[in-house]
């Protein structure tokens, strides 16, 4: 019986004698693959699954889906008696009252820190109470995951999206994490224990509706200091590594910043993470593949490291010998040849296509 895509990434990570390496380009843009589908002379869809599965199909390689964990616990819903021209107003009920955020038409949900929902040390109360009332919420959330399973199919692993425990589900801006974690700190941590036991609420649905992974991931030391990773992000990420474990499931980090520190100083093998990614390189990260794969536990398999700017910006050339580096670097080590994140809009379809080839080739040869 001939071995299907999600067969091969799951054996790939699990270690299992004569599998093969895995080239799994993470997300790749929608648009990027419908051209690389006419590049090659197929036809692209409107399905943006059925299309992906194709390219897969064509240029040998494991596809993995990201589905959505954060909003299964944050229901925000349009609120437009508080929304006009300049703002749009959100609400999520609750037992004290709908708790309400707003964000701006012109600077986007990021763009300004007024934006996000937990303002006040009042507001992690609202916070607990939206993660407390998770389980109202079943019916839905175990439907939306058993629907993606469907789609998918046996063509690629699925990989549940992050709850960002310890940046509070995005529900506080960057600077408001900072200052709420130094004046707040009782408050942040109930948010951050509310929020994990909602997580392992959702994750339990989502492994029995046969999601592959569970996953987390956290900023990066160009948005946080060395002290929070030690003391947040570390010890909730073994936390939900080991849970998921203990439930027979494989956990997933995704960390694309700035993280050599992390792999040097054997902070990444204290996670228990089956997978790690993006070990990002110059300029999206500061990783020098081989230095940080020989630091992480062999137990731990690694992905990704091609540039993105190189991928969207580059020459096929160039990228060709970028991909040839990537896996002469990971020789002797289990990683899923792969990109340093989701792969950028605009990106050349010749270049994801010599990526996937070149990396396919490169590793049979060794």
């Amino acid at each position: 019986m001939t071995s299907t895509p999600r067969q091969r990434f799951l054996d790939y990570v699990r270690h299992v004698p004569g599998a093969r390496p895995v080239v799994s380009p993470f997300l790749p843009n929608a648009d990027v693959i419908a051209a690389c589908l006419r590049t090659l002379g197929l036809p692209a869809t409107e399905d943006t699954i059925e299309n992906e599965v194709h390219l897969a199909e064509a240029l040998d390689y494991e596809p993995m889906f990201m589905v959505d964990c954060m909003g299964q616990i944050m229901r925000w819903q349009k609120d437009p008696a508080h929304s006009d021209e300049r703002w749009d107003g959100w609400f999520i009920d609750t037992p004290k009252g709908p708790w309400r955020c707003r964000t701006s038409h012109a600077l986007g949900a990021w763009g300004d820190d007024s934006g996000f929902a937990v303002q006040t040390e009042a507001d992690h109360e609202m916070l607990a109470l939206v993660c407390a009332q998770v389980s109202q919420h079943e019916a839905e959330i175990r439907q939306y995951y058993r629907d993606w399973r469907q789609r998918a199919g046996e063509n690629g692993v699925i990989v549940i999206g992050h709850p960002h425990i310890t940046s509070l589900a995005y529900q506080i801006g960057q600077q408001n994490l900072v200052y709420h974690y130094s004046d707040y700190l009782d408050a942040y941590r109930r948010s951050e224990e509310a929020l994990y036991e909602a997580s392992l609420y959702v994750f339990n649905i989502a492994m029995q509706e046969g999601i592959d992974f569970m996953s987390e991931s956290t900023y990066a030391l160009e948005m946080v200091s060395p002290r929070f990773i030690d003391a947040e992000d570390i010890p909730y990420l073994a936390r939900l590594a080991d849970w998921t474990h203990a439930h027979d499931g494989l956990f997933w980090y995704h960390n694309c910043g700035m993280t050599r520190w992390m792999f040097v100083t054997g902070r990444m093998s204290r996670i228990h993470a089956d997978v790690i990614e993006t070990v990002a390189p110059p300029p999206e990260g500061d990783n020098d593949l081989a230095e940080s794969r020989r630091a992480l536990d062999p137990a731990t398999c690694s992905k990704g490291n091609l540039s993105l700017r190189t991928l969207r910006d580059g020459t096929v050339d160039q990228v060709v010998a970028e991909t040839r580096a990537l896996v002469h670097a990971a020789q002797g080590y289990a990683h899923i040849l792969s990109t340093a994140d989701a792969v950028l809009p605009n990106t050349p379809p010749e270049n994801l296509i010599a990526f996937v080839r070149t990396a396919r080739e490169e590793s049979a040869k060794l």
